[in-house]
C-alpha cells in the first residue's frame, strides 16, 4: 500500500435499518496510516455500526467505504486488521493458550512464531498461568485481556477497538495503555472507540464525534476536547434523548 493511501475512507457514508432509521447519514472522513484516532458519540450514535461496516460485518446502504483501498470484508485488507469488540465472546470449552493457537492457524501465522507471540502477549496481559484454564470461568476482565490478544497476536499494521478498557482493573488499564502507546509510537494506525476522556487524551492524536447519526466535529485532540466540555456543560442537547438536570437536593420524590 503507497505510504500516501488512505487506510480508511468513507465517502457519504449511510446506514438504514427498519423503517428508514438511518444510523449513519452522509458520513465522510479518512483516517491516514500511522494515525491514532478517537471515535466519540453517544450511546446509538453509530460508532459500532461504522466499525461493523469496515470489517464487512454489515453492508451500508449507500456511500463509498475503503479499507487499505479494498472493499469491507476483502481479505486482503481483514489480514492486516487486528479488532477487539465491545464485548468479547469466546468458546468457553476452550482456554486463550487453545484460542491463539487456533486463531494462529486460521490466520496462516507459523506455528513456532504463534506460539512464541503467544506466551509473550498471556505473559504481559496477566495470564501466563490463567491463561491454560477454560475460558467459561473467566471474569470480564480476563475475557477483554484475551481479546487484546487475539487482536495483536497477527501483528496488524492497523487496530479497531470497541471500548478497550471496558473491564479491565486499573492494573490492567494501565498496561493496555502502555501497550498502545507502543504501537502508536511504532506507527501502527489506531481507531478507538472510547467514551474515556482520559483514554482519547493520552492515546489519540485526532477525534471524530458522531452526533444523531452525523460527523459533527474533526480534528486535533486538545481541540474537540475542548469543544465536547463546553458542550457537555451547556444545555444544548447533544444526544436523541438528553440528560436531565440533577436536583440540588437529592430526591426522587420532590
Amino acid at each position: 500500500m503507497s505510504q500516501d493511501k488512505p487506510v480508511i475512507e468513507l465517502k457519504d457514508l449511510t446506514k438504514e435499518f427498519l423503517k428508514g432509521a438511518r444510523v449513519l447519514d452522509s458520513v465522510s472522513f479518512s483516517v491516514k496510516r500511522g494515525e491514532s484516532v478517537a471515535l466519540v458519540g453517544a450511546n446509538g450514535a453509530g460508532k459500532s455500526t461504522l466499525i461493523k461496516i469496515l470489517l464487512g460485518l454489515v453492508k451500508p446502504t449507500s456511500g463509498k467505504v475503503r479499507l487499505f483501498g479494498f472493499e469491507p470484508g476483502d481479505s486482503s485488507a481483514l489480514e492486516r486488521v487486528g479488532y477487539l469488540p465491545e464485548i468479547p465472546g469466546f468458546w468457553g470449552e476452550l482456554s486463550a493458550t487453545e484460542l491463539l493457537a487456533e486463531l494462529g492457524r486460521l490466520r496462516r501465522v507459523d506455528p513456532s512464531q504463534v506460539k512464541k507471540r503467544r506466551e509473550k502477549l498471556l505473559g504481559i496481559l496477566g495470564l501466563r498461568l490463567r491463561g491454560v484454564r477454560r475460558m467459561e470461568g473467566y471474569s470480564k476482565g480476563m475475557l477483554q485481556r484475551t481479546g487484546v490478544a487475539a487482536a495483536l497476536l497477527h501483528d496488524p499494521d492497523f487496530l479497531i477497538l470497541d471500548e478497550p478498557m471496558s473491564g479491565l482493573d486499573p492494573r490492567a488499564q494501565e498496561k493496555l495503555r502502555a501497550i498502545l502507546l507502543k504501537l502508536r509510537a511504532a506507527g501502527k494506525t489506531l481507531l478507538i472507540s472510547s467514551h474515556s476522556l482520559e483514554d482519547i487524551r493520552s492515546l489519540c492524536d485526532r477525534v471524530i464525534v458522531l452526533e444523531k447519526s452525523q460527523r459533527v466535529l474533526d480534528g486535533p485532540t486538545a481541540q474537540v476536547l475542548q469543544e465536547l466540555v463546553e458542550k457537555y456543560r451547556s444545555s444544548e442537547p447533544w444526544d436523541e434523548d438528553p440528560l436531565g438536570e440533577i436536583p440540588e437536593a437529592w430526591s426522587l420524590d420532590g
